[in-house]
């Protein structure tokens, strides 16, 4: 009868404990809680390379090799 009771009691604390644990977003003990990560460019130009630089790729193609099958990759970054 008290084991159902403990596992119960032990489950609920590892539940609720996160919640009450976790920085608030206006704490100021933890200023990066509520960070938000931004690019600031200093050149006008930049912004603009960047764009046209993802289609405009010049480089040369490499032959596949058997022995290094990795030496082609090109990562994707998918967003959820």
């Amino acid at each position: 009868m008290k084991s159902p009771l403990i596992i119960s009691t032990l489950s609920a604390a590892i539940l609720l404990a996160p919640g009450i644990s976790s920085a608030n977003r206006d704490d100021s003990k933890y200023p990066a809680a509520n960070f938000q990560p931004k690019v600031i460019y200093l050149d006008k130009s930049a912004v603009q390379a960047q764009g046209s630089s993802a289609t405009s790729f010049t480089g040369e193609k490499s032959v596949y090799d058997p022995k290094y099958p990795a030496a082609n990759f090109e990562p994707k970054v998918i967003y959820p």
